[in-house]
């Protein structure tokens, strides 16, 4: 009799012989621990709240629905491609068709992740990332800690309803988002409509987003691409070293490229056109980063924008025809600009709001309507070396305190300089002035005006035109024009020389007007003083017609004669000419009206010879 031990059988019963039976496979199972589960939704809430997120691990990518895991897909280690997100995504998340990827997905990288899109060997050229009317429809990118790199294609948004790119004004717009510790580099690629604009609502949380944006410690590339109808086209804010070079920003809703507080950024070759407000905004006391190689062109504000900067050197800039003006300067300090230019400009250069210690170096501006304008609470501001040509109404317009010109150069301004009403301290060296209408045109309510070396030349009205109570006008040179100095002011004029004007000095002031060391030699008046305007001559030498007309005091040896022989020849000659015409007219209209004429004499006869 067998007996069983320790198998729970009672005694006298057989042990019955086993069989034999397949073993089952057990799959793992997924293990969502609570710590991935916050940091996914974290990473969610801080992202928009997508309705799809993808974050992508060193070993792992986490798929989210509405900020709730629901599934997790191992990777191989190494760089992370399309092709490789395709096979961990869902189909209705990730298609790739013809050459085009379609991510209905935001992706998050972590840190040491790194996500190429295009690239050598690449069959995707175009990427199009799905959004919608809410921020939570938004398939956007961001590195996290990680590294993206797009390189030779194409990155766009789609509407899944239509299959069409969104407009700006769409709130679902996805957009490219270096995020802190994350790096971004975009190569030999084009970028298009993205980035959602900001509602416009004071106070509101929805500020917008741009197409590209650089968050605060992000560094990255911006290399031989083009983003084109962004919101805002590229931002950088608080950035580090990031390198922008050969970048075009076209279009956008809003600014083209924004730089706030951005550190160690290096740019050339931007080309920022037809974006909706301002080409190029520069603000958030960057620590003195250079702005320098960028042109812009009819873009809807200013070319370029400096808002609350610090030592900020600008160069290398070249503007043309944007809608409110080239460069503007606003709430900035020790700001220096050199090798600036403006074409066709409303506004070749505008400082305002509190600027000061300004310095331009070298800026000319061509057209337009002013070439430099000085709002009045900007002070400490030089401009030099510096030419305005063409401007339709002033070629500077001066209304601030402790402004100098030196060595400026005017042509063919309506106005060369205008010294506003309200400006102080103002001085004006080396200032030439050629063609035009007026030279320098100052206002009532202004002072401390001191103009040292003027010249004008061949400007069709008044040469000074002062309102300012005692200018200061030494070593003028006045050549041509109606009046050399019109003076409705009192004023000092020093060792200065009036040619060729048909008046010299024309003085309108009730206060004293005194001039020494001056040479007149007009065709029609010199010194023409207005009943009540006390002028002092001294030491003066006045050659015209009329050499003085009105009370002058005389002080010292004064010259009072007829003008040299020369500008007596430039007044005969076109006197001889008219003389000319109107003895042809007279003759033509004798022949037309039948006017007798000289009968011949008949021949003598021979006889009488």
């Amino acid at each position: 009799m067998t007996t069983a031990i320790g198998l729970g059988l009672t005694a006298g019963t057989a042990m019955a012989v086993p069989v034999a039976r397949p073993v089952a496979v057990v799959q793992p199972t997924q293990v969502i621990t609570p710590d991935t589960a916050a940091s996914v939704r974290r990473a969610w809430e801080s992202r928009g709240r997508p309705h799809h997120m993808a974050v992508v691990r060193d070993y792992r990518i986490d798929l989210a629905t509405d900020g709730r895991v629901t599934r997790q897909v191992g990777r191989a280690s190494g760089t992370v491609t399309i092709a490789d997100l395709d096979r961990a995504l869902p189909s209705d998340w990730l298609k790739v068709t013809d050459g085009t990827a379609t991510l209905d997905a935001t992706l998050v990288l972590t840190p040491r992740v790194a996500l190429q899109l295009g690239g050598s060997g690449s069959p995707v050229h175009t990427v199009a990332l799905a959004g919608g009317a809410t921020q939570a429809d938004a398939a956007s990118i961001h590195t996290g800690s990680g590294r993206l790199a797009i390189n030779g294609i194409t990155v766009t948004s789609v509407d899944p309803a239509t299959g069409q790119p969104l407009p700006p004004e769409a709130k679902g717009r996805p957009t490219i988002v270096a995020s802190g510790g994350g790096r971004l580099d975009i190569t030999d690629a084009t970028i298009n409509d993205l980035g959602a604009v900001s509602d416009g609502t004071p106070g509101a949380d929805d500020d917008g987003n741009a197409a590209v944006e650089f968050h605060k410690g992000s560094t990255g590339s911006l290399v031989r691409s083009t983003v084109a109808r962004g919101s805002t086209g590229v931002q950088l804010s608080h950035s580090e070293g990031v390198q922008i070079d050969q970048l075009t920003v076209s279009d956008s809703a809003e600014d083209g490229l924004v730089l706030a507080g951005d550190e160690g950024t290096t740019m050339s070759g931007i080309r920022a056109t037809g974006n909706g407000e301002n080409g190029v905004l520069v603000s958030g006391a960057s620590g003195g980063r250079p702005i320098n190689g960028i042109s812009t062109n009819a873009n809807g504000a200013f070319g370029v924008a400096v808002v609350g900067e610090n030592g900020t050197q600008i160069s290398a800039v070249d503007t043309t025809a944007d809608q409110a003006g080239g460069l503007r300067i606003s709430r900035s300090t020790g700001i220096t600009v050199t090798g600036y230019t403006a074409t066709d400009q409303r506004l070749g250069v505008f400082t305002h709001v509190h600027s000061s210690g300004i310095v331009l170096d070298g800026i000319q501006t061509t057209g337009g309507t002013r070439g430099l304008v000085v709002e009045k609470s900007t002070s400490g501001l030089q401009a030099r070396n510096s030419t305005f040509s063409g401007a339709r109404v002033a070629g500077v317009a001066v209304n601030g305190n402790d402004i100098t010109l030196d060595d400026v150069h005017v042509y063919d301004s309506r106005s060369a300089v205008r010294v506003d009403r309200g400006a102080h301290d103002i001085r004006l060296t080396g200032l030439t002035v050629e063609g035009g209408r007026d030279g320098l045109v100052t206002a009532a309510g202004t002072s401390g005006l001191v103009v040292t070396d003027l010249a004008v030349n061949g400007v069709e009205s008044d040469g000074v035109r002062s309102f300012t109570p005692d200018a200061r006008i030494t070593g003028a040179q006045i050549t041509g024009g109606g009046t050399g100095l019109d003076l409705a002011a009192g004023a000092t004029v020093t060792n200065s020389t009036i040619t060729a004007a048909r008046e010299g000095i024309r003085s309108r002031s009730p206060e004293q007007v005194y001039a020494s060391g001056i040479t007149v030699d007009t065709t029609e008046l010199g010194v023409n003083s207005a009943q009540g305007s006390p002028f002092t001559l001294v030491d003066s030498n006045v050659h015209a017609l009329e050499s003085v007309r009105g009370v002058v005091t005389q002080q010292g040896a004064n010259d009072l004669s007829l003008p040299p022989l020369n500008l007596l020849g430039a007044v005969g000659v076109p006197l001889i000419l008219l003389a000319v015409v109107l003895e042809e007219l007279h003759t033509f209209r004798q022949r037309r009206l039948g006017g007798a004429t000289r009968r011949r004499r008949p021949p003598l006869p021979m006889e009488a010879l």
